[in-house]
C-alpha cells in the first residue's frame, strides 16, 4: 500500500506562506544601501539573506520584490567616507561651486554701464513670466529704474535667495544667464569690464575667501592668499572670455548627481577646468591647484561626502523600474554635511515619487551636525578657522562662547529656514501629497535640541514682529527692503514653525518644541526703534542689532560636547592623512 506523499510548503494556503515570507524577510531595522559596494545591506553590513528565494521558481515567484515591500530602506551619508567618495564628492562639490561663481560674477557685472543694455525689457518679460514670484526684483534691477541695484547677484541679507526657496532663486538666475546669452555680444562685452574685477576681496562678505577674522593669524593667512591671486590669477580678456563662454554656456549638473571618476572627469572638460588653466579662479580659491599659498588649506582634511538623498537617486537610478515600484518606505538620514546644497535635493526624488504612489519618504535632518554646520559658501574657511585656533590651543569652551551668539543668530535659524523653505515648495513642484516628510532630528542631545529650536522659535517671532513695524510705517518700505532686512528669513518661515509647534505639518521635531514666541512681545519691546533705519542702506540694521542684544542677553549653555569646535573636528581628517596635500595623487581612485 503506497503512501500519501507528505505535504510540501507550497500546500500551505497562500496566507500563511505570505505570513511565513514576512517573517523571513523582516529586518527590524531594515535594509540600508552602501554606496561603496552599490547593494543593500541588512545591519551591521550583514548581507541581506534571499535564499529562500532559490529554493524553488514558484516561490521566488511569489516572494517576487516581496524584500523591498517588507522592509524600509535607509541611505545615509557616510560617517568616514571612501577615500574614492571623498575625492569624487569634493571634486564635484567645488565643480558646482564653479558653476555658481561663474553664474555670479556675471551677473554681478551687470550694474556695469557696458552690460546694463543687455538686460532688455524683453528679458524681463520673460522672467517675470517664468518666475513671477521674483517680478519685484526685475524692476529694481532694470537700467532705467532711478533706484537700480549695482548687482543682480547682491545679497539680501540672511534670506539671500529673497525669501524664496534657494533652487527657484538659481533657477531664476540661470534662466537669466540662457536669455543673456542669446546675445552673442554678452560674454565678449562681460569679458572686457573690469578684467580683474573676479578676483576675490578680502573685506567683501560675498567673497569665497571671506571669513570672520578670529586673529591676525588668519588675516595674514588671507591678505596672503589674496595677493596670490592678484599676482599670479590676472588673466587676459580672451581668456576670460573663454572662461564666460565655458561656464555660461555649458549646463550645471544637477546637485544630487553622484558621478563616476570617468563622468566627473568629463564634465570638468566640458568647461575646460584643468589645473592648467589660469583663467579659473575658483580653483585657486579652493585650492584645487595646492598653489603654495594654500599650503595645508584644510579642505583637503575634511570628509567630503554625498547626501543621503543624492545616494537614494543613485539607487533608484540603478534599478528597473517595476523594481523602483517595489519600495515603500524610505528614511533618508542627513546626519553629516553633506556637498551640492543638500536642501534641494529631494526635487530629484520627485519623478520616483510621481511613479509609484505608495512610496514614502522620511527625511531626518540632524540638528547639530547638518543644521549646526555651517552653509557650503562658507564651510572651507569656518573649518579653516577652527582648525587654526584649536592648533593654538584655544580651548574649546573658549571658542565656543565666542561663536555662540553668531552661530546661534546666524547658522541654526538660517539653516533650519533653507531647509524648511526648501521641503515647503515641495509641492509646488510635483511631489505628491502625504509622500515626504521632514525631520528635524535632535540627536545626540534631545533636551538642548529645544534649547536650540528656541533660537529658531525666537527668529520666526521677530521676522513677524519687525514685518508689523514695517507695515505701520508711512509709505510700507515695499518687497525690496522688507526682504533684505537683516533679521528676514523667508515668506514660509514664520508660518511653517508655527506649524510644527502646533503639529499641523509635515514637517516635525523628534524633541519638545515647546510653545510659540508672542510677535507682539517683540513688536512692544522695539518699538523704540526709529520709523526710519539709522542705518541707510542696511535695511533693518537696528532690528538686527535689538535681536541680536536680545540674544546676549539669553545666551545658550551647551555642554561641553556639543560644542561648535567638537561637531566641525569630526569633519576633518587627522592631518597626517592628507593623501592630496601634493596634488601628486598616485591612486586610480584620484584624478589625473
Amino acid at each position: 500500500m503506497s503512501s500519501r506523499p507528505r505535504p510540501g510548503f507550497l500546500s500551505f494556503p497562500r496566507e500563511l506562506r505570505d505570513t511565513i515570507y514576512h517573517h523571513y524577510l523582516f529586518e527590524p531595522e531594515g535594509y540600508h544601501f552602501n554606496l561603496a559596494s552599490s547593494k543593500l545591506c541588512a545591519s551591521g553590513n550583514r548581507p541581506v539573506n534571499l535564499a529562500l528565494l532559490r529554493t524553488c521558481t514558484a516561490v521566488a515567484a511569489e516572494m517576487h520584490h516581496l524584500p523591498l515591500r517588507t522592509n524600509v530602506v535607509h541611505f545615509s551619508t557616510s560617517a568616514d567616507p571612501s577615500e574614492s567618495e571623498r575625492i569624487i564628492s569634493a571634486r564635484f562639490g567645488m565643480l558646482l561651486d564653479y558653476f555658481e561663481r561663474g553664474r555670479i560674477a556675471a551677473l554681478r557685472s551687470l550694474g556695469e554701464p557696458s552690460l546694463r543694455p543687455y538686460q532688455t525689457p524683453v528679458v524681463d518679460a520673460k522672467l517675470a513670466l517664468k518666475y513671477p514670484q521674483f517680478a519685484p526684483l526685475l524692476h529694481w534691477w532694470s537700467p532705467e529704474s532711478p533706484g537700480a541695484c549695482p548687482s543682480v547677484a547682491a545679497p539680501a541679507g540672511i534670506a539671500s535667495s529673497w525669501g524664496e526657496p534657494d533652487s527657484d532663486y538659481l533657477a531664476f538666475q540661470s534662466y537669466m544667464i540662457e536669455l543673456l546669452t542669446t546675445n552673442t555680444d554678452f560674454v565678449d562685452a562681460l569679458a572686457e569690464s573690469h578684467v580683474t574685477d573676479h578676483v576675490p576681496k578680502l573685506d567683501d562678505p560675498r567673497s569665497p575667501i571671506y571669513s570672520p577674522v578670529v586673529d591676525e593669524a588668519s588675516r595674514a593667512r588671507r591678505e596672503h592668499i589674496h595677493s596670490f591671486l592678484l599676482d599670479k590669477g590676472q588673466i587676459t580678456r580672451g581668456e576670460r572670455a573663454s572662461f564666460f563662454r565655458s561656464v555660461l554656456s555649458a549646463s550645471s549638473p544637477e546637485p544630487w548627481t553622484i558621478p563616476s571618476l570617468e563622468e566627473l572627469a568629463q564634465m570638468m572638460a566640458d568647461v575646460n577646468l584643468s589645473p592648467s588653466n589660469p583663467a579659473h579662479e575658483a580653483q585657486h580659491c579652493l585650492g584645487l591647484e595646492t598653489p603654495e599659498s594654500c599650503e595645508g588649506y584644510p579642505w583637503k582634511r575634511v570628509k567630503w561626502r554625498f547626501s543621503a538623498a543624492a545616494t537614494a537617486i543613485h539607487f533608484f537610478k540603478s534599478i528597473s523600474r517595476e523594481t523602483c515600484s517595489a519600495v515603500r518606505r524610505v528614511v533618508l538620514h542627513e546626519d553629516r554635511p553633506s556637498v551640492g546644497f543638500p536642501e534641494s535635493h529631494v526635487l530629484g526624488l520627485i519623478p520616483f515619487c510621481v511613479q509609484n504612489p505608495q512610496l514614502r519618504i522620511e527625511r531626518r535632518v540632524n540638528m547639530w551636525r547638518v543644521l549646526l554646520s555651517p552653509h557650503q559658501r562658507q564651510t572651507t574657511d569656518l573649518f579653516s578657522i577652527g582648525n587654526h585656533i584649536v592648533s593654538n590651543s584655544e580651548s574649546v569652551g573658549e571658542f565656543s562662547s565666542k561663536l555662540c551668539d553668531w552661530s546661534c543668530i546666524t547658522l541654526i535659524s538660517e539653516s533650519c529656514c533653507r531647509w524648511i523653505t526648501e521641503a515647503s515648495g515641495l509641492a509646488a513642484k510635483g511631489m505628491p501629497a502625504h509622500t515626504f516628510s521632514l525631520v528635524l532630528d535632535g540627536d545626540p542631545a534631545p533636551d538642548k535640541s529645544s534649547e536650540l529650536f528656541e533660537r529658531v522659535k525666537e527668529a520666526a517671532a521677530w521676522q513677524v514682529a519687525q514685518a508689523q513695524w514695517y507695515s505701520d510705517q508711512s509709505p510700507s518700505p515695499g518687497f525690496i527692503a522688507t526682504r533684505r532686512a537683516w533679521i528676514y528669513r523667508s515668506e514660509v518661515f514664520p508660518q511653517a514653525i508655527n506649524d510644527i509647534v502646533n503639529g499641523k505639518s509635515f514637517i516635525s521635531c523628534n524633541f519638545p518644541t515647546g510653545t510659540l514666541h508672542d510677535p507682539r512681545a517683540v513688536l512692544n519691546m522695539n518699538r523704540h526703534i526709529a520709523p526710519r533705519d539709522t542705518h541707510p542702506g542696511v535695511p533693518g540694521r537696528d532690528w538686527f542689532i535689538a535681536f541680536a542684544d536680545h540674544q546676549r542677553r539669553h545666551p545658550m549653555r551647551f555642554l561641553p560636547q556639543l560644542s561648535f569646535i567638537d561637531f566641525a573636528a569630526e569633519e576633518l581628517l587627522p592631518e597626517e592623512h592628507m593623501p592630496l596635500i601634493e596634488g601628486k595623487p598616485a591612486q586610480a581612485s584620484t584624478f589625473a
